[in-house]
């Protein structure tokens, strides 16, 4: 027997109920789920249907086949006693219940959104109740989201969620107030905005205060959604509004979609726009824009602009130094270029460049990751003093001692950044390869940058390595002259962080190609402390070559960095710091003086090249034998009229003999200037995180 024979019994039974609930009268009939929802629909009433849950093999069906005769259901008030009776809810998911809320009456879904336990038994989910919401009719959606209490507090909507929901509301005016009511970061504004009419966003996009500089892609978002001649007339009108939020009309005309964009051009010629803005707009066309163009009547410098290639989404040049590097001129910025892989040619052609598009951006990379900017002031600035070292190290001379030369090199010409970890300090300028040659100033990784580039452009392989406080360099495969005249190969350790203040002063460098081993006993202090600064067994287990004492020094003998002997020239130095001692043992006052004039003398540039300089003072000039007082002080302060908060270093002492002293590096004059108390700490200012550091300790 099939449906039709039962649809026949049913016709004819007055009780049609009980037919449904006698299992074994249903189980005569072959029945698919459909026909038998069929068969529910057409001949039981909704108070029948529920009585249908009184049968266990009713309420033993699926989720889903129950949840279809729910949807039967249209008296609410029975479906709502049904979705309370666990026995008929037992085995639904909360996703099958949301489906069955989103077909009911805004009025019970508002009971739903406002019934904190029925929502907890159920668990759903923040995103089903957005949906619950996105279902509601505009009235009663905007009636749910005035409640921001209901909305944040007890239904823990996000702020994207609450965003989508705004959003689909028809009327701008009560997306405005939702906008202020939720304080809805900016980004998700926009995407509100965006929903607006064209008059509308320029009047919100062009109020005071609503956003700011740091809101370009917000305010790009915006731009892009207009059409385009309200967008035209934008450039007309408003241009200086772009300029205020330093944005180029290129970088709006270049997210727009292809049809837009073909509008656009189709009337560029006539736009409030100068030369320089025009070809940047062409330049960065989409690919598809700029074949569709007829160029037959354009200008050259039109021409030339769509045949500059562009990345994938427009925004910055793909440079080819074969062409005229004169096409490129006003172009400074679309262009953001790498040129650390770039050949001896390249860097000549890439110099010429920087004169003809001096504001372009010059990129380089950490890791192949992470990027830094300098500008082409500094590449070429940089550039000229590397290719100073490089093209004046011996051609003959092996590979360790070329490396010899340039860690010696960057020792002198490069200080640790004085204002790191310091309210003032410059984390990517610090780290960014020719800004921190150009500067003098970088931390670990910025150097390491530095010493890697070099070295690669004379033939010697390297890896940036990182401890999680420090970064060195890996030293590949390099052979090695020992002091006996045999020749080791392999990979070593050199960190060029740590043998800055060596080389600065002509001192030994600890840290130049030494073990993994030896490199983590440099890591104890001496108090026994571990600093793990070098700890990375995974990438350094391999790192096994290391060039014994006798071995460094001829090793820098024999490129004049050392005496015949293998003395460094920082043993004179060490000598007669010595000797002012001895000489002014009973004269503390001049003691300090005459050490200061040997610092001046020795390293003319001291007070600028300040960490290495503090070392010096601290572990030499000032830790004579005559020189050791109740307390010495060296660190760094900045001027209070200097807003930028540039370091300077100082030496304050506490002596029984000459009471508190306070020095200070004179930049402008090169030279230590002794200031009493009262004035020195009127005119300086000791950094935050240092007073904190201080407290610590």
């Amino acid at each position: 027997m099939n449906a039709q024979d039962l649809r026949k019994l049913l016709e004819q039974a007055d009780d049609k109920l009980s037919i449904f609930a006698n299992r074994e009268t249903l189980s005569k009939y072959e029945l698919s789920v459909r026909e038998l929802l069929d068969l529910v629909n057409d001949f039981l009433s909704d108070e029948e249907k529920l009585k249908l849950f009184d049968y266990l093999h009713f309420i033993k069906l699926e989720s889903r086949i129950k949840g279809s005769i729910i949807s039967l259901i249209s008296d609410e008030h029975i479906v709502l006693q049904m979705m309370n009776n666990d026995n008929i809810m037992n085995g639904f998911k909360n996703y099958q219940i949301v489906n069955i809320i989103k077909k009911m009456s805004d009025n019970v879904k508002q009971q739903v959104l406002y019934n904190q336990d029925f929502i907890k038994k159920y668990q759903i989910a923040d995103y089903e109740l957005r949906e619950i919401i996105s279902s509601l009719n505009e009235e009663t959606k905007t009636k749910v989201l005035m409640d921001m209490d209901l909305v944040t507090n007890k239904l823990h909507l996000a702020d994207f969620q609450v965003t989508q929901l705004v959003k689909e509301l028809s009327s701008e005016e009560s997306k405005s107030i939702m906008m202020e009511k939720y304080e809805l970061p900016n980004h998700q504004k926009t995407d509100i905005i965006n929903t607006f009419n064209n008059n509308s966003k320029l009047a919100i996009l062009l109020k005071d205060n609503n956003f700011n500089e740091n809101d370009r892609m917000n305010i790009l978002n915006i731009l892009r959604s207009l059409d385009v001649e309200t967008l035209r007339e934008f450039f007309v009108e408003h241009k200086e509004f772009c300029i205020e939020k330093r944005i180029q009309p290129y970088e709006i005309v270049s997210g727009l979609d292809i049809e837009k964009q073909k509008d656009f051009i189709g009337n560029l010629e006539n736009m409030n726009l100068t030369l320089i803005e025009k070809r940047e707009i062409l330049a960065t066309l989409k690919t598809d824009v700029k074949q569709s163009i007829d160029t037959t009547n354009f200008p050259e410098e039109y021409k030339s602009a769509l045949s500059i290639q562009t990345s994938e989404y427009g925004r910055t040049v793909i440079l080819d130094l074969e062409r005229n590097l004169e096409d490129y001129r006003g172009l400074d910025n679309l262009m953001s270029i790498n040129p650390e892989e770039f050949t001896k040619e390249q860097r000549g052609k890439f110099i010429k460049l920087c004169d003809i598009c001096p504001n372009l951006q010059v990129v380089s990379k950490l890791n192949n990751i992470v990027e830094y900017t300098s500008t082409a002031k500094e590449y070429k600035q940089a550039e000229e003093w590397i290719n100073s070292i490089i093209d004046n190290i011996n051609p003959e001379y092996s590979k360790a001692q070329k490396m010899a030369v340039i860690d010696n090199a960057i020792g002198k010409k490069i200080s640790y950044s004085p204002d790191f970890d310091t309210e003032a300090f410059d984390s990517a300028g610090c780290r960014a390869l020719w800004k921190v040659v150009s500067s003098g100033y970088g931390v670990c990784n910025g150097i390491a940058k530095v010493e890697q580039y070099m070295l690669n452009r004379v033939g010697i392989e390297s890896e940036i390595i990182g401890s999680g406080t420090h970064a060195f360099l890996k030293i590949k495969d390099i052979e090695l002259p020992l002091a006996n005249g045999e020749i080791v190969k392999g990979n070593t350790i050199l960190d060029p962080t740590w043998n800055l203040t060596r080389h600065r002063f002509g001192g030994k460098p600890d840290n130049f190609c030494i073990n993994y081993e030896r490199a983590r006993k440099n890591d104890i202090d001496k108090e026994g402390k571990d600093h793990n600064c070098h700890k990375n067994d995974e990438k350094l287990q391999d790192a096994t070559l290391n060039l014994d004492e006798q071995s460094l020094r001829k090793l820098f003998t024999s490129v004049g960095l050392a005496d015949k002997e293998g003395q460094f020239l920082i043993k004179d130095f060490i000598e007669k710091s010595k000797q002012i001692d001895e000489i002014y043992a009973n004269q503390p006052e001049q003691n300090i003086n005459k050490q200061f004039l040997l610092l001046k003398q020795t390293c003319p540039e001291f007070a600028t090249c300040q960490n290495s300089s503090m070392s010096i003072i601290s572990d030499v000039l000032l830790n004579n034998e005559n020189l050791r007082f109740n307390k010495c002080v060296v660190n760094r302060v900045y001027n209070r009229k200097d807003k930028e908060k540039r370091p300077i270093m100082f030496v304050y002492i506490d002596s029984n003999e000459l009471g508190k002293k306070f020095f200070f590096a004179n930049k402008d004059e090169g030279q230590f200037v002794e200031l009493e108390q009262e004035k020195f700490t009127e005119q300086f200012e000791c950094y935050e995180k240092d007073l904190k550091k201080n407290k610590r300790t």
